[in-house]
């Protein structure tokens, strides 16, 4: 059954995709292209002022509603929306997703004209690039062809994506979708991605809808028993303002996404889809939301069915949509809202208001304008797996990989190609042949994926090298009957090249992980390839998540450690790039690899972020423990020099001078220069990382971050090649966070540090210690 099951369900998704495609064919032949559009210009709408293009969004939706009967706004109120035909409505599938590339889901559909869409790494990997401007472009891509897919009628123009919680235990199954453990690194991210997901050529109309999700504390999926669905998030003010929500204010207000989703869980004690407090003063009143709340996934239902906040179906509508959740990914909303109108609890107006903001965000996607007014209505299908696409998959792919060992010897990284006539290459291990492996989780039909194996060819070929593969074991099982091929191939080898990690049956979507070291079965082969062979081992890691490597690091027998996520269709080019120098690699870590001890330290169900008798701390600002691989770390073919540009080596600023004089927190109070120097034998790209550390008089119950990421920046330097780099300090990076979720300016000095430079400069505060309103 369990050999079954997955083959049949996509036996069953290949049929159901292939039936979608011929009947789309169908539509487009007796309807035309366009059918899935509203036609503004001669159908049943084209009087009314919804398609009056010089109105007002709000008032052209607002004409919309008001031409329904109170059953069909009930209809269109979930993801799946019918048509009105009477209205010339076509039905809508507000779920599509592009977390890294188009996905499979019920609004996106590969086959006929678009079999494919490019497929990028992983947001983890993205992150561990810390490129801003590749997260962009990236963007850029997705939403060019995201509408082509949606002109074509093969996808929606609403997108569940990005997700930007917080990475915050290494177990959680989803961390791969994010960029990390860091608020400000996710930060930068989330408003790079949504400007590219977002913004295009034509300013008056959204290229894409995007949706940050989960909104709010949100990493836990099934852990020991608790599950998302009925988990209660206990999360103090002073986490949620310090951790939680950073990324989702600058995604709602800096980034000015277009929606959200509401998460599973409750915060203390209150459902996210129900909570007022979170959806409506934080996200609509503070963050200044312009746009829809979507749930997630049965998230409604779970409100009275596994939360027990409400008692009855009406107080769930209600409670729900009281609270600003305007659209169910589901269908409570569909069966029991006339229920909750008939009985009082919600009012026709609440559904209005509801439907409002749905309708605005099409509107704002021009779903009701002539498509020869539109820039992306023109999109065709030359426009889906461009050289420049696959050109950029390709480059996130090597800027991602992150090199965690590299031992001096003969056989050290990269490896020389033009030594290699005659030798022989050992590739070994369950990741070696990976396909949709590289891909992560929420992938699709990717236009092709080069593994490793097929990567060492492309960049040997020419050499008079020998290349053999051994698959060894599986990722997870208890087989060993592939050991012995793995042993002679690696007899035979002069480089052995080990390929293993994790896979989507160990972490992903619903399934956290209990051990964050490798597999046993994985460690076991290992240690015999270290046993029995004279040559060097090198080991390359595939996972969305940290793991600990400890025994790999501190063994003089392997050679070199390499970390390079799910990196996409490109994946397998990209690290054979690395490996034999045509790239240099220069990643650094997201995220912090724990020691395994971690687990038995603290358990996912505990949110709080620091220290204390029970809990280690979370992430590299408050973890005390001696990780195995920290936060910011990644190793390069050359080296680098830092130095500070000013002849002070500290600056001072007056509490009270810039509690008066500045209201933002945004505000800059200063810029740091800083030399960086290529002081190796490669040209490469570094990635420089500014840190704060603070050293404050603090009153008491005030525990500040270890350290905090303030700013970083990619650059690409020639050999002896000196670039000034900038740090812009704000006020900002300057607050504590009190136990209450106050924000405070603290006399003291703070530390800046670039990298693990022990150098540092110094800011001081003076004055009295003021709370920041």
């Amino acid at each position: 059954y369990k050999g079954a099951l997955p083959w049949c369900i996509k036996y069953c998704l290949q049929i159901m995709n292939q039936f979608y495609i011929i009947t789309i064919v169908l539509i487009k032949l007796i309807y035309g292209q366009q059918r899935h559009f509203p036609d503004c210009q001669s159908g049943p709408l084209s009087p009314y002022p919804i398609c009056n293009s010089s109105l007002s969004y709000h008032v052209r939706a607002q004409d919309l509603i008001s031409h329904m009967t109170i059953d069909e706004k009930i209809s269109q109120m979930v993801t799946r929306s019918p048509s009105i035909d009477h209205l010339g409505i076509p039905a809508y599938i507000w779920w599509s997703e592009a977390l890294h590339g188009l996905a499979f889901c019920p609004g996106v559909q590969f086959g006929g004209d678009l079999p494919s869409a490019t497929s990028f790494p992983m947001p983890l990997n993205l992150g561990a690039t810390f490129n801003m401007k590749l997260v962009y472009d990236i963007g850029q891509i997705i939403s060019t062809e995201a509408p082509t897919f949606n002109n074509y009628g093969q996808a929606g123009l609403t997108y569940f994506t990005p997700n930007i919680n917080i990475f915050r235990d290494p177990r959680w199954g989803r961390g791969q979708e994010t960029p990390g453990e860091d608020p400000y690194l996710t930060s930068q991210y989330v408003y790079s991605i949504i400007n590219g997901l977002q913004n295009g050529d034509d300013s008056k109309y959204l290229k894409i809808a995007a949706s940050c999700k989960h909104f709010n504390a949100y990493d836990l999926e099934n852990w020991n028993g608790t599950d998302c669905f009925s988990f209660n998030a206990v999360v103090t003010d002073q986490d949620l303002v310090e951790t939680y929500l950073p990324p989702f204010e600058t995604c709602i207000r800096d980034a000015r996404v277009a929606g959200i989703m509401c998460s599973h869980n409750a915060i203390n004690g209150i459902p996210s889809c129900a909570n007022k407090f979170h959806l409506r003063t934080l996200a609509r009143h503070a963050y200044h939301l312009n746009g829809f709340i979507v749930s997630d996934c049965g998230a409604i239902d779970n409100i009275m069915g596994t939360h027990h906040y409400t008692s009855t179906v009406q107080d769930t509508v209600a409670v729900a949509l009281h609270a600003g959740t305007s659209l169910d990914c589901g269908d409570f909303y569909s069966k029991h809202s006339k229920d909750a109108l008939l009985n009082g609890t919600i009012s026709e107006q609440d559904i209005d208001k509801a439907l409002q903001w749905n309708y605005e965000t099409l509107l704002r996607l021009g779903w009701f304008d002539p498509p020869e007014q539109q820039v992306y209505r023109q999109y065709t299908k030359e426009q889906v797996n461009t050289k420049e696409a696959q050109q950029l998959a390709l480059k996130s792919a090597q800027e991602s990989i992150v090199l965690l060992k590299n031992n001096n010897g003969p056989q050290q990284l990269p490896i020389n190609l033009n030594k290699l006539s005659g030798k022989r290459i050992g590739l070994i291990g369950p990741t070696a042949n990976a396909t949709i492996l590289q891909q992560g989780n929420y992938y699709g039909q990717a236009p092709y994926i080069i593994n490793p194996i097929e990567g060492f060819e492309i960049v040997t070929k020419g050499t008079n090298v020998s290349i053999e593969f051994a698959f060894g074991c599986s990722v997870s099982d208890t087989d060993e009957s592939g050991f012995q091929q793995a042993l002679d191939v690696a007899h035979r080898s002069d480089y052995i090249f080990f390929f293993g990690g994790l896979n989507q049956s160990i972490e992903a979507e619903a399934r956290d992980r209990t051990s964050i070291t490798l597999p046993d079965i994985q460690v076991k082969l290992i240690q015999q390839l270290e046993q029995m062979t004279e040559a060097s081992l090198h080991v390359v890691i595939m996972s969305g998540s940290g793991l600990d490597l400890s025994f790999i690091r501190d063994s003089s027998a392997f050679t070199s450690l390499l970390w390079m996520g799910y990196a996409g269709q490109s994946g397998g080019l990209a690290v054979a790039t690395v490996i034999f120098g045509l790239y240099n690699p220069s990643g650094k870590l997201p995220i912090t690899f724990y020691p395994q001890e971690y687990v038995n330290q603290v358990p996912m169900t505990d949110m709080s972020m620091r220290s204390s008798p029970i809990n280690p701390g979370r992430t590299y600002k408050f973890y005390i423990g001696q990780p195995v691989y920290e936060f910011g770390y990644g190793l390069s073919y050359t080296t680098f020099k830092y130095e500070w540009c000013d002849s002070a080596s500290s600056s001072i600023f007056n509490i009270e001078h810039l509690m008066t004089n500045h209201y933002d927190d945004r505000f800059i109070i200063q810029t740091y220069r800083v030399n960086v120097t290529n002081t190796g034998t490669r040209d490469g790209d570094d990635v420089v990382l500014a840190y704060l550390k603070p050293e404050l008089k603090l009153i008491k119950n005030v525990q500040p971050p270890l350290k905090q990421l303030f700013g970083f920046t990619r650059i690409h330097l020639s050999i002896n090649e000196t670039i000034q780099v900038y740090f812009p300090l704000n006020i900002r990076s300057l607050l504590t966070i009190g136990s209450d979720g106050s924000k405070w300016l603290h006399q003291g000095q703070y530390h800046l540090h670039i990298g693990k430079q022990q150098q540092s400069y110094t800011v001081k505060l003076y004055g009295k210690s003021s709370r920041w309103n």
